[in-house]
């Protein structure tokens, strides 16, 4: 007989036998609440049909696919008695078996997502099952994702200080309820057309227990009724280091790494990787705002702000609550918008750090050329001096001085400028771009590295205002 414990097929969870698909309730569950964005889905497959979904679904109005995900597919669709716009989020008929005690613990899964009404959180209507099909009937959002509006124009600092108070609000809310995020991210942060922010896809959330003294025992019991832990569940560029490391002992505060994450990508265009410079070295905001977002960025959870609250009060006390958020680009509804899940567009951050270097190489090749001229001439001054000619042995010690005291004047700039430049010091960006201007009159290869100069560093992207900016009620 064979005794060999049944796994889930995606995470390797031990099964009962009531699993349909060869998949654990919470796999099954992140399945349907995957990024409707296909640039990001995993791994797709074959989409229901809007005729399928429609026979299983007669109180709706099925109107077409959104987007798929791993094992999941969303529509939209209409209500028709209360003539409102919803978004459906199914299985396919290939996963979602016929199984009395599984549906019952995906109806739990769907009512803990309902139990998160809050204006910032995308709402769930309703869930369990209808024909072959799992579904979650959810809110619609007229708009785009972060991550499509910051391709479309990117933001100035007041309006990211805008978007993250909301961000927080929606996170607390989730937070206090019991309920973490574990995927926040750009793709998983949309813009209505009214410029209000909207928290989406919460399917990989993980039920944390009310209690702050509670056992890991405890935990661990009240953990598995829904949802099973030890699987990192996220995306590799937002994820904290314990969600990477121990997924199993993730709290809240994963969420807020995550949210620096993502305030710094708005903030700066890029990503936090690595050994990164404060966001006001790259950008025009508020240095203020650099504590805030290390801070967040911590890697001992411990340093990180205790909640989203602290993260909101912290910003609107340094932005005086007056940030504007703006409306979303215009996108076409029906036509899906591929966004990768990191940006890719090229930055003049390098062409800036190729040019403080070159600065610095030709500073540093004048001072050897100022070092070389004192040497030679001494040592020509030296052979003059043995032949006894004192006042030609005067005139190359007034050479070397001239000559190269001019070359080493020639090179401190280049070399304290560029090396400023390269690590972003405020004074670094004017004495290069004066240098250049220098450079211009040394025709040909100063003309050019004058030229390359100027384009570089006159040229960098600014952040814009946005028209019709809206406040967040």
């Amino acid at each position: 007989m064979n005794t060999d414990p049944k796994l889930c097929s995606s995470c390797g969870t031990v099964l009962d036998s009531s699993a349909p698909g060869g998949l654990c309730p919470r796999c099954l569950m992140a399945g349907a609440m995957l990024p409707t964005d296909p640039a990001i889905s995993p791994r797709p497959t074959a989409s229901p049909t809007v005729e399928q979904v429609a026979a299983a679904f007669p109180q709706l109005e099925v109107l077409a696919l959104i987007g798929t995900g791993g094992m999941g597919a969303v529509f939209r669709a209409r209500q028709p008695k209360l003539n409102r716009l919803v978004a459906l989020k199914v299985l396919p008929a290939s996963l979602a078996e016929r199984d009395p005690a599984f549906a019952e613990r995906f109806e739990r899964e769907g009512q803990m997502l309902a139990r998160l009404h809050h204006p910032n959180i995308v709402a769930v209507y309703d869930s369990g099952r209808a024909g072959d099909f799992f579904y979650l009937l959810m809110e619609h959002v007229d708009g785009v994702n972060l991550r499509q509006a910051m391709h479309a124009s990117r933001f100035t600092p007041a309006q990211a200080l805008g978007i993250v108070p909301r961000i927080c609000d929606a996170l607390q809310f989730a937070h206090d309820e019991g309920v973490l995020h574990r995927d926040i991210k750009p793709e998983n942060i949309l813009l209505d057309s009214k410029g209000r922010v909207k928290l989406a896809d919460f399917g990989i959330g993980k039920m944390i227990g009310h209690g702050t003294h509670e056992s890991n025992e405890s935990h661990t019991t009240h953990e598995s009724h829904l949802t099973q832990s030890g699987t990192a569940l996220g995306t590799p560029q937002y994820m904290a280091p314990e969600q990477r490391d121990r997924p199993g002992d993730v709290d809240h505060r994963a969420d807020i790494y995550s949210l620096g994450v993502v305030f710094y990508e708005l903030l700066t265009g890029e990503l936090p990787v690595g050994k990164f410079a404060p966001p006001s070295q790259i950008s025009a905001s508020d240095p203020r705002v650099d504590a805030i977002v290390a801070q967040a960025l911590e890697k001992e959870r411990e340093r990180r702000q205790g909640s989203a609250a602290e993260v909101k009060t912290q910003v609107e006390t340094m932005s005086g609550d007056g940030a504007k958020i703006p409306p979303p680009p215009e996108f076409s509804p029906t036509t899906p918008t591929p966004t990768p899940a990191i940006p890719t567009r090229p930055s003049m951050k390098t062409h800036i750090q190729i040019v403080a270097l070159l600065h610095v190489g030709l500073g540093a090749f004048a001072f050897l050329g100022a070092i070389a001229v004192f040497v030679f001439l001494g040592m020509a001054g030296g052979i003059v001096i043995s032949q006894g000619e004192k006042e030609a042995a005067g005139i190359l010690g007034i050479v070397a001085f001239f000559v190269g005291g001019f070359l080493a004047i020639l090179a401190l700039p280049g070399i304290i400028g560029g090396w400023g430049l390269y690590q972003g010091r405020p004074w670094g960006r004017p004495v290069v771009i004066v240098l250049g201007v220098l450079h211009l009159a040394n025709i040909p290869f100063g003309t050019a590295v004058g030229i390359y100069t100027l384009w570089a560093l006159l040229n960098e992207p600014q952040p814009t205002p946005l028209p019709n900016q809206q406040s967040v009620p």
